[in-house]
């Protein structure tokens, strides 16, 4: 099978450790696809900016608005500066293993119409949308257990193979860029409706689905969530 180029693009706004920490992992995981990462500030402080690592940096037009706001709009930013077809997008709270880029390139050359999601080993801290999965292996940089993750990641790899079932979390993502810019792109910030507010992930998820899209979890695509990372410092 020959893999097409990707660009896995991720946000960061105030922590080298936590920029270090994703990169460590992309750096260290294997796969067949060429790569490239693309890291995007999202109104990035200087200690951000001083690593020399930022790719593109975003600033919205009011940096003072609400968080979410200015992470969806971001987002956006990121795939349109992106220069490859296919683009992932993941968090600086995650870290990856062997393998997980190659499984949603795969879904995705099998079935075009898919929208490909990895499985989050979330730490716990909050609740997750897939229980089963949660392990804590620490919640901070320093604290994170890297030996212990590679090896559950291989035996979860091994345990699952190629299955997949139905998508139940929303990052990290593989979307084609034109087609994220064609049916979506991310609302700016969460939308009031008579029946309750909708995250931008649901609002753009549905629109997917709307456009004949398959949302689907890629069972041998594992990445650590430590969950909320950056905003706890």
């Amino acid at each position: 099978m020959k893999y097409p180029p990707v660009t896995v693009a991720m946000l960061i706004y105030r922590s080298p450790e936590w920029l270090n920490f994703t990169l460590s992992g992309l750096v260290y995981s294997r796969n067949k696809t060429p790569y490239r990462v693309m890291v995007v500030g999202n109104d990035a402080n200087k200690e951000v900016m001083d690593t020399n690592r930022v790719d593109v940096d975003f600033r919205n037009a009011d940096p003072n608005e609400y968080y979410l706001n200015r992470v969806y709009k971001a987002w956006n930013e990121s795939i349109r500066a992106a220069e490859t077809d296919l683009v992932v997008m993941i968090n600086s709270d995650m870290y990856v293993s062997d393998y997980w880029l190659d499984s949603l390139v795969e879904a995705r050359l099998q079935d075009p119409r898919s929208l490909p999601c990895s499985v989050l080993v979330e730490s716990g801290r909050i609740p997750s949308a897939m229980p089963e999965y949660v392990k804590d292996f620490g919640t901070t940089v320093d604290g994170f257990d890297e030996l212990a993750w590679r090896e559950h990641a291989k035996s979860l790899r091994e345990k699952n193979g190629g299955k997949k079932e139905p998508g139940r979390l929303f990052m990290p993502v593989l979307v084609d860029r034109d087609e994220f810019l064609s049916i979506g792109p991310y609302p700016p910030g969460n939308v009031k409706t008579p029946a309750g507010t909708v995250s931008g992930d649901r609002i753009l998820f549905n629109k997917y689905a709307d456009a004949g899209f398959k949302w689907i979890t890629c069972l041998d695509s594992i990445v650590f969530h430590t969950q909320e990372g950056e905003m706890r410092g």
